[in-house]
């Protein structure tokens, strides 16, 4: 039987895999505009310059994300206002889905971890709309909720299967990992995660105290 050792890289090389696999599309289509710039000269027009810096958009705002979402940042962040530039950021390159978080009057205090909590609610509500939508953010101290609301909105799976705490190691990959973390987290702030199903268009991710 794996131990805790075991169990913790395992699951640091799973989020490695996890990363390196979204960081290196937008790296390759910087590397692809720069290629055909130098081989085309003036000729490549003003479309491979908006690639790089489109796809230069796109690896820095995943960066940012990723280091709070998952990097020690995170856990001694408490500004809301960060966190929502942050995924704003995040969301201007996920195809097809839009963020909607509107600031409440009266902002949740958010205690250690809880913002990394956050955010990987949010970045799952976004893997629950294959065909796009609209994922949106409603925070009080009670409840965090991240709603995933488009056509067909599900969590697959094998998501949500590795939606909890108590997770193998040896069950998840680096496209699930990231669901087992947000329960850890969850599970740290002392929270009860949940998945609601609202309709045949729309889900919850709920982090509830």
């Amino acid at each position: 039987m794996p131990n805790a050792v075991d169990h913790a890289l395992r699951i640091s090389e799973l989020v490695a895999a996890r990363f390196a696999h979204e960081l290196v599309g937008a790296a390759g289509a910087i590397a692809n505009g720069l290629e055909l710039m130098e081989e085309l000269g003036e000729d490549a027009g003003p479309d491979a310059a908006q690639l790089v810096n489109r796809s230069a958009g796109n690896l820095k705002a995943r960066l940012q994300f990723y280091r709070m979402a998952y990097g020690r940042a995170g856990r001694e962040s408490a500004g809301l206002p960060e966190l929502r530039a942050l995924t704003v950021g995040f969301f201007d390159h996920v195809d097809g889905v839009t963020l909607d978080w509107p600031m409440a009057p009266v902002v949740p205090t958010l205690e250690g971890g809880e913002g990394k909590l956050i955010l990987n609610l949010a970045a799952l509500a976004a893997d629950a709309l294959p065909r796009g939508g609209t994922v949106r953010i409603a925070l009080d101290d009670e409840r965090f909720e991240a709603r995933a609301s488009g056509q067909d909105a599900r969590l697959r799976d094998d998501l949500a299967a590795a939606l909890t705490a108590e997770a193998a190691a040896e069950e998840l990959s680096p496209r699930t990992v990231h669901a087992h973390l947000t329960a850890v987290l969850a599970a740290d702030a002392g929270r009860r995660l949940t998945l609601e199903r609202l309709d045949e268009n729309a889900l919850a991710l709920c982090a509830v105290r």
